[in-house]
């Protein structure tokens, strides 16, 4: 399992994480209404708070079959041989850096709330060093492993 299995493997825990720390703020007194950064949320909102249990399975089962595809993809359809396959996959990693991020900052703003509003933090200045701080540890970390498929002739061996 390569850097970049482990960060799509990553993103249902990011998810319970996210949905953990909504319902952490929610208890606080909160509106999740006005502070959630989750993806899904707005529509779940408008439904109502009676489905906000019913949102965090959804939401968690949904970031959990993404991470499939992108495994399952990453690791059974694409072939190192193929100049298409490795655009793809380029793909591939974009999409998950942004799961990854967006989860990220869902997750430290929920968490952190209670902090940012009493010290008049703004939030999109927080989303902003969270999300160049998140990219700046997801290049760290998967730089080797991405620039290694993308250059393999088909000499590396598929898991």
């Amino acid at each position: 399992m390569d850097s970049v299995d482990k960060i799509i493997w990553v993103l249902p825990v990011l998810a319970v994480l996210d949905a953990v720390s909504t319902f952490y703020v929610n208890s606080l007194g909160y509106s999740i209404a006005d502070y959630e950064r989750g993806f899904f949320a707005s529509l779940f909102i408008q439904a109502g708070l009676i489905f906000a249990y019913a949102y965090a399975v959804i939401y968690v089962l949904i970031i959990f079959g993404i991470s499939y595809v992108l495994w399952y993809i990453k690791n059974r359809k694409l072939k190192t041989t193929d100049t298409l396959d490795k655009a793809i996959f380029l793909v591939l990693i974009g999409v998950t850096c942004f799961i990854y991020v967006r989860l990220t900052v869902a997750f430290i703003t929920n968490f952190f709330l209670p902090n940012i509003l009493e010290r008049g933090i703004d939030l999109f200045s927080l989303d902003v060093v969270v999300t160049l701080a998140s990219l700046f540890t997801l290049v760290y970390y998967m730089w080797y492993d991405v620039v290694a498929w993308v250059r393999s002739n088909g000499t590396r061996k598929q898991q």
